[in-house]
C-alpha cells in the first residue's frame, strides 16, 4: 500500500509506503509496483487530482443511504465525460463503474 502524504510519519507500518512528490510520480510508482495489476485510488481530493492529470480510467461509486456531508467534488470544477459499463446493487449499496471518455 502506498500513501501520498506531504508529511510521511518516519516509521510507516508493515506493508505501507509513505511517497510525498507530484500525483503523477505516485502513479507511476504505485504501477510499477503493481506489475500490470489495476491501481486503486482512495480519497475523493487525490482521485481529483489524478483525474485533473489524466490519469484515471474508471471511477467507481459506491452509493449508500447516508449522509457524510458536503464532500469534494470528483470533476474539480470541470465537465468530465464517463461511460457507464457496469451497475449493480445489493441490498441498500449501489455499486456504479464508469469508464473516463478521453
Amino acid at each position: 500500500m502506498f500513501v501520498l502524504t506531504h508529511r510521511p510519519q518516519e516509521q510507516p507500518g508493515e506493508g505501507i509506503t509513505f511517497l510525498s512528490g507530484s500525483v503523477e510520480d505516485a502513479v507511476a510508482t504505485t504501477r510499477a509496483a503493481a506489475d500490470g495489476r489495476d491501481v486503486g485510488i482512495f480519497g475523493a481530493n487525490l482521485a481529483a487530482q489524478c483525474l485533473a492529470a489524466g490519469l484515471l480510467d474508471e471511477v467507481v461509486v459506491h452509493i449508500a443511504p447516508v449522509l457524510l456531508g458536503d464532500g469534494v467534488p470528483l470533476h474539480a470544477g470541470r465537465r468530465v465525460a464517463l461511460e457507464r459499463v457496469e451497475q449493480s446493487s445489493s441490498g441498500q449499496l449501489t455499486d456504479l463503474r464508469f469508464r473516463v471518455v478521453r
